[in-house]
């Protein structure tokens, strides 16, 4: 019985999905469903409090099934949805792999991890290769599922069944994302769990888990069932325009003064 739990563990919150692109389509089916839809209403949210105040010429999202913009279009000069299957999204689309991205390096804005790394067959090698696609001082945004949750529980619980749907993503850790990002040179600015809801499809029970989200929420606050990380890219000797501003030393650079010091607001 533990090894059998042992290899549950592994399978669910480690190894992944066995086809990510089996994955992603049995995704775009569950999120039209009733528990889908409040996960993905929630998730526009948490994204536009995420980007509120910033522009960005090009905007990438890295898809899960949801097939469409997760941001709003018109805060944007382009964005572009990246997924691995054939689809007709309302904003330009590109067919790729999170893990081999067709972009050239520091030509993106932002990057939405939207489920990606509990898809995708290499979670690691995707952030990397979103940090390499991000402009210096770029922003990165990854959603993903919480292991430690309601959510984390029904996925051991159903596993790697056929209809199993959501049930069958990779839910990791996101202080292990959270590492990763410090190791690809991004500096932190949120790191927060929600959606503290059982995961219920029976509309006549809603209320009560809303009751239930609020108690979950007050005495669990590490158990939401999706973690939200936010960080921007930092290259060595340059920092982000809009955290930084840059200090002129005492004498004028035509005399051979050098800028000096660079002081985050």
């Amino acid at each position: 019985m533990v090894k059998r739990l042992k290899r549950r563990f592994k399978q669910v919150y480690r190894k992944g999905p066995e086809s990510a692109a089996e994955q992603e389509l049995a995704l775009s089916h569950w999120y039209t469903t009733g528990l889908g839809e409040i996960l993905i209403n929630a998730e526009k949210s948490l994204v536009s409090r995420a980007v509120s105040g910033r522009f960005a010429s090009v905007m990438v999202q890295l898809d899960s099934g949801h097939h469409d913009a997760l941001f709003e279009k018109r805060l944007f000069g382009s964005g572009i949805i990246v997924s691995q299957l054939e689809h007709r999204a309302l904003c330009p689309s590109v067919q790729a792999e999170p893990e081999s991205l067709p972009f050239e390096p520091e030509s993106v804005d932002m990057v939405l991890m939207h489920h990606t790394l509990d898809v995708c067959d290499d979670p690691y090698q995707a952030v990397r290769e979103g940090a390499i696609a991000l402009k210096p001082g770029g922003l990165l945004i990854v959603i993903g599922f919480n292991p430690f949750s309601l959510w984390g529980l029904m996925a051991l619980i159903k596993g790697r069944r056929k209809s199993a749907g959501v049930w069958s993503s990779r839910f990791i850790r996101s202080g292990r994302v959270e590492d990763w990002m410090h190791l690809l040179n991004f500096e932190l600015e949120r790191h927060e769990r929600h959606i503290f809801m059982p995961p219920i499809l029976k509309p006549k029970k809603l209320t009560q888990s809303e009751r239930l989200s609020k108690l979950f929420r007050s005495i669990f606050p590490f158990a939401g069932s999706v973690y939200l990380l936010v960080g921007y890219k930092q290259v060595y000797g340059k920092l982000p325009p809009s955290h930084s501003t840059i200090k002129k030393g005492f004498l004028d650079a035509s005399l051979g003064g050098q800028t000096t010091a660079r002081t985050k607001v």
